[in-house]
């Protein structure tokens, strides 16, 4: 992808975003550049997260983006960047972050890990071109 369609993309997820849409926006490249967070707060540590702690729990709890026209945007996105010929496999891998003492995080569900816990469920999905897979290499390589 050049730089200039991933502006593109970048300004139309932007778009997307309801309520605080600049912390949202640093907490997600936060959220996609650090290696591993023990809590929600370490984000805020990242360099791509100018803003005070807190601001990573606001952002959570303001921007409430229309999930169906981002699904849609990422859609046309993968579209552009697959072959025609190419079919189109993902991967989805789905984390339970348990927290059953968190009374504040409202959006507390029950999630399987190693049985039924409480807490938060958050999914990442990637698209693994076909010729990553003919070079043998998989998302677990």
């Amino acid at each position: 992808m050049n730089s200039e369609r991933l502006k593109d993309f970048r300004q139309a997820a932007y778009d997307l975003l309801v309520k605080a849409k600049d912390a949202t926006f640093e907490l997600m490249d936060a959220v996609m550049t650090t290696r591993n967070a023990a809590c929600l707060a370490e984000f805020s540590l990242n360099p791509l997260f100018n803003r005070h702690r807190r601001c990573v729990y606001e952002a959570l709890q303001d921007c409430r983006p229309d999930r169906k026209k981002l699904m849609l945007l990422y859609l046309e996105q993968l579209q552009k960047e697959a072959p025609p010929t190419e079919h189109i496999l993902v991967a989805i891998d789905h984390t339970a972050w348990v927290r059953r003492d968190a009374k504040t995080l409202k959006d507390r569900t029950h999630e399987y890990q190693r049985g039924v816990t409480v807490g938060q469920g958050y999914s990442t999905i990637a698209w693994i071109p076909e010729a990553l897979l003919k070079l043998g290499i998989t998302p677990t390589s």
